[in-house]
């Protein structure tokens, strides 16, 4: 068998050949940017400045203001309470009051007249009320009471500028008595009245009215202070 000659391969060929190295670098990577010749300086490096978000404080500070302004309202509704609940009021007087027997004896009633219009020009009030009361038990034990319906704003301030000019100005043994109700003031003392004769005279202070009772024929202060305080319940009308 006859061997066939094996052809020679032919010769290599450079396909770069005749071209420059910028050349090669742009065609030979196909598109991709040539890496850049080491210089020895190292690039400066790049500060990226990342800004945090900012704590939103306003709703806190609206919480905190809202738990203020309730607290306040709260003190507020508190401290005017009393006001609100004695203040305005007016003062009727008729018929039988606390147990007493109001006079309607024409003289008496002019004489009480006299005394209301007297209050209001001198206290500016905004209603005033006088009665003599009678004791069916005991003529001779009658009560005298007047006083004005004002707003009050400090009742025991305004009982101790007062107690020394009830009667005829000289008022001993004053006593304080609990009123039952919030910030009212009651004391009683031993008098005389424009005649000399001696009374019990009491006193009432609180929000919304201000009274006066003289208790005639020996009565203790300890009634006194007791039957005035039935006498103020029984009279004043919340408006």
């Amino acid at each position: 068998m006859t061997e066939r000659p094996t052809r020679p391969l032919p010769p290599a060929v450079d396909p770069w050949a005749g071209q420059d190295d910028t050349a090669i670098n742009f065609v030979g990577m196909a598109g991709i940017p040539p890496r850049p010749e080491p210089t020895g300086v190292l690039p400066e490096p790049q500060v990226v400045y990342v800004e945090r978000p900012r704590r939103r404080r306003w709703p806190w500070v609206l919480g905190v203001l809202g738990v203020l302004s309730l607290a306040c309202c709260g003190v507020l509704v508190a401290v005017t309470e009393p006001i609100r609940a004695q203040y305005p009021v007016h003062a009727e007087i008729h018929g039988r009051v606390a147990g007493f027997v109001v006079d309607g004896d024409p003289k008496v009633r002019a004489e009480a007249v006299k005394i209301v219009s007297r209050i209001k020009a001198d206290q500016g009030a905004d209603g005033a009320f006088a009665a003599k009361l009678d004791d069916p038990a005991d003529a001779k034990r009658p009560v005298v009471v007047f006083g004005a319906t004002r707003l009050v704003w400090d009742p025991a301030a305004e009982m101790k500028k007062a107690i020394g000019g009830l009667g005829d100005g000289l008022v001993t043994d004053v006593r304080s008595y609990q009123m039952r109700v919030r910030d009212a003031q009651l004391r009683c003392g031993d008098t005389h009245d424009d005649q000399g004769t001696a009374v019990v005279v009491c006193a009432w202070f609180d929000h919304g009215s201000v009274g006066v009772g003289l208790f005639y024929g020996g009565r203790t202060k300890d009634a006194s202070a007791a039957a005035l305080r039935e006498i103020r319940a029984a009279i004043l009308v919340k408006d």
